[in-house]
């Protein structure tokens, strides 16, 4: 069921499923949305596939995105996001017993580890569940691609071709300084904002398709292990 969709008496007796993405650079050849399109495709799925269970909510697109330095980003910070989710998952917690937040973007995990746990340890009768894509390219596949590289390509690539700029990619340097997304910023690791340790990015739909069956057939299950 889709919250937007759904009217006050609709809601009840479901597991609210939040997407959360970013805007933020994604190199030259990938949009900025790139994190909140495939959560959204992703969310989107499930939704139909448990239509009877999960209420989709709408995607949290302005999201922490520091690490990127001076490229472009559009977000808030930390403190503001730990608050601002810490808020809707409290009123959340007033009509339902538990909730999943699907996260597409390696910014914010840090701080939804932090909202998961000071709402579980100080609720007894309601619990936050993250899902996250993050790193699923290096377990599914080995691929080290940190940022818009071979995986987040790929996906995209099959979700929606032309939104794959693929001749920006022409004359990339794939070099990656050390520290990245750790003291060092994106656009100080890497000129393009490409952080793919495997070097030159290689886009597969078939891949990408793989891996939204995946993360689907990952998270269906997932969702229904908490029954």
């Amino acid at each position: 069921m889709i919250l937007l969709h759904s009217t006050k008496d609709d809601i009840y007796g479901k597991i609210p499923l939040i997407p959360i993405g970013s805007i933020e650079q994604h190199g030259p050849h990938l949009p900025m949305g790139t994190d909140s399109i495939i959560v959204e495709e992703i969310a989107k799925r499930i939704e139909k596939m448990l239509s009877d269970k999960i209420l989709l909510f709408p995607t949290i697109y302005y999201t922490c995105s520091i690490e990127h330095g001076d490229f472009p980003y559009f977000g808030v910070s930390y403190i503001t996001m730990i608050s601002y989710l810490t808020e809707l998952v409290n009123q959340l917690s007033r009509y339902f017993d538990k909730a999943i937040i699907l996260n597409g973007h390696g910014g914010n995990e840090s701080i939804l580890d932090i909202v998961k746990r000071s709402i579980n340890f100080q609720n007894k009768h309601f619990k936050l569940y993250i899902f996250s894509v993050v790193g699923k390219g290096l377990e599914y596949f080995k691929i080290r691609d940190l940022h818009a590289g071979t995986v987040e390509s790929s996906i995209i690539k099959y979700i929606n071709p032309r939104l794959v700029r693929e001749e920006r990619l022409k004359d990339i340097d794939y070099t990656v300084k050390d520290g990245v997304f750790n003291t060092i910023t994106t656009s100080d690791a890497n000129p393009h904002g490409i952080i793919n340790l495997d070097g030159k990015v290689k886009i597969d739909e078939k891949l990408g398709e793989e891996f939204i069956s995946r993360v689907v057939n990952d998270l269906y299950s997932f969702i229904l292990s908490l029954e």
